[in-house]
C-alpha cells in the first residue's frame, strides 16, 4: 500500500532530525534549495517569480514535485515566502535590481551595493536605535511597490508556511533569516568604506553592531515560534575569515556570531550556520557551540572534509555540491562529486544540500543525477 503524505512527513521529518542528531539513519536525506531552479524548471519568468509570492510558492512545489518523482524528495532547506528582492534587500540593506523592473523579464535579479548608510548614520543608529535606523533606510532601498506586495503576503501567509509544504509531504528545515549585523551594515555601508570604518573608528562601529543583536536574535526565534518551523539560516558571509583577518574576525565577526547563535539555539531553533566564502581557518570555532544544536552549511569553498576532521560528530553537515558542477558539470560529474562526498564524511549526520543554492541554469539531467545519486549512495 501506498504511503499517504501524512506518514511520509512524519517519516521524513524524523530522517532529518536523526541526521542532526547524528543518529543512525536509513539514508542521507536530500533537501531541496533552489529559489532560481524552481521558476525556470517550471516555465516561470524570473520577473514572475520575484513579483508574485504565490506563484514562487507554487513554483517551489511543484519542483519538489518534478524531482520527488524521480527519488524522493525529504525537504527544503528553506521555505519560499515573500518576493525574494526584498528579502535581499531586507538582509544587505542595498537596492536590488528586479526582472520586471530594472531588468529584463527573465534575467535573474542583481544586487546592486553602493554607499547608502553615511558616516553620520552610526551616530543616528546609537542615538535612536536600531529599528528606528531600518525604517530609515528602507525607502531608500526598497522597491516600494514590490516591498508592499511582499509585506502583505508575508502578513497573510507566514503563519501557514509549514501547512504548505506539509500537505505534499516535505518537512521544511528553515522559515527565515538571521545574520551577523556586520553583513546588513557592511552592506548598506558599501564593503570597501565598511571595512575602513572599523580600522578608524572601531569603537563605535562594534557598538552599532550589538545594538543590531537584538533585532536579529528576535527575527531568528519570534518567526519560527509562528510558522511552527524549528529552523533558520544564521548567515555567515562578509564575517567570513576569507573576508576578516584574524584582528577583524576576533573583534567584530566572532564574538557576536557565536552570541546570535547560542542565544537561537537557547529558543529551541536549530541554526542553519550558513556560511559562504572560505572558512578553513576558523572553522574550528564550530565546536563552541552546543553539540548537536546546529548544521553546518558551506558553500564549496570551505573544505568540507577537513571541516568534518575537525568538528567530528559534534555538529552535522549539509553536504555542499557546487553551482558549478551542478551547471556545467555532466549528470556523472554530478554523480561522482554525491558518491564521493557521501564516502568521505559518512552517512551519519549528513544532509544533502547544495552549495548554497541550486543554480537558475541547473539541467534537468543534472537535477535528477543529484537526487538519484543521493539515493544510490546514501541509502
Amino acid at each position: 500500500m501506498s504511503k499517504n503524505k501524512e506518514q511520509l512527513y512524519a517519516e521524513r521529518a524524523q530522517r532529518i532530525q536523526q541526521a542532526i542528531k547524528f543518529e543512525k539513519n536509513d539514508r542521507v536525506p536530500f533537501l531541496f534549495s533552489g529559489p532560481g531552479y524552481a521558476p525556470k524548471s517550471q516555465g516561470l519568468s524570473q520577473a514572475q517569480f520575484c513579483c508574485n509570492p504565490d506563484a514562487a510558492l507554487k513554483a517551489s512545489l511543484d519542483a519538489m514535485d518534478a524531482l520527488n518523482a524521480v527519488a524522493e524528495v525529504d525537504g527544503i532547506n528553506t521555505t519560499q515566502a515573500g518576493c525574494f528582492p526584498c528579502l535581499l534587500t531586507e538582509q544587505f540593506w542595498s537596492k536590488v535590481s528586479v526582472p520586471g523592473y530594472e531588468l529584463p523579464e527573465d534575467e535573474l535579479y542583481q544586487v546592486k551595493e553602493e554607499e547608502i548608510m553615511k558616516v553620520e548614520d552610526y551616530d543616528f543608529i546609537i542615538e535612536n536605535g536600531w529599528e528606528a535606523f531600518v525604517e530609515k533606510i528602507r525607502p531608500q532601498i526598497h522597491n516600494q511597490e514590490l516591498w508592499t506586495i511582499h509585506q502583505e503576503w508575508m502578513q497573510k501567509n507566514v503563519p501557514t508556511l509549514k501547512q504548505r509544504y506539509q500537505e505534499r509531504g516535505y518537512y521544511a528545515v528553515c522559515c527565515a533569516v538571521t545574520e551577523h549585523p556586520f553583513e546588513a551594515v557592511s552592506g548598506g555601508r558599501s564593503m570597501s568604506k565598511f571595512f575602513r570604518d572599523c580600522y578608524k573608528m572601531p569603537e563605535k562601529v562594534k557598538k552599532v553592531l550589538e545594538m543590531g543583536m537584538d533585532y536579529w536574535v528576535n527575527i531568528g526565534t519570534q518567526i519560527p515560534e509562528i510558522t511552527g518551523i524549528p529552523g533558520v539560516w544564521a548567515g555567515g558571509w562578509r564575517i567570513a575569515p576569507s573576508f576578516c583577518n584574524p584582528k577583524l574576525f576576533n573583534e567584530f565577526a566572532w564574538p557576536l556570531y557565536k552570541q546570535l547563535i547560542e542565544r537561537v539555539s537557547a529558543a529551541g531553533v536549530t541554526c542553519v550556520l550558513h556560511v559562504d566564502a572560505n572558512w578553513d581557518r576558523e572553522i574550528h570555532r564550530f565546536l563552541e557551540f552546543p553539540k548537536h544544536s546546529c548544521i553546518v552549511s558551506t558553500d564549496g569553498q570551505t573544505d568540507i572534509r577537513k571541516a568534518r576532521e575537525k568538528i567530528g560528530d559534534h555538529l552535522a553537515f549539509m553536504g555542499d555540491v557546487p553551482a558549478s558542477v551542478l551547471a556545467m558539470g555532466t549528470p556523472q560529474d554530478v554523480r561522482n562529486y554525491v558518491k564521493n562526498l557521501i564516502n568521505d564524511l559518512g552517512k551519519d549526520g549528513l544532509i544533502m544540500n547544495t552549495g548554497c543554492d541550486m543554480p537558475f541554469n541547473t539541467p534537468k539531467a543534472n537535477a535528477e543525477a543529484y537526487v538519484l545519486a543521493t539515493h544510490e549512495f546514501g541509502s
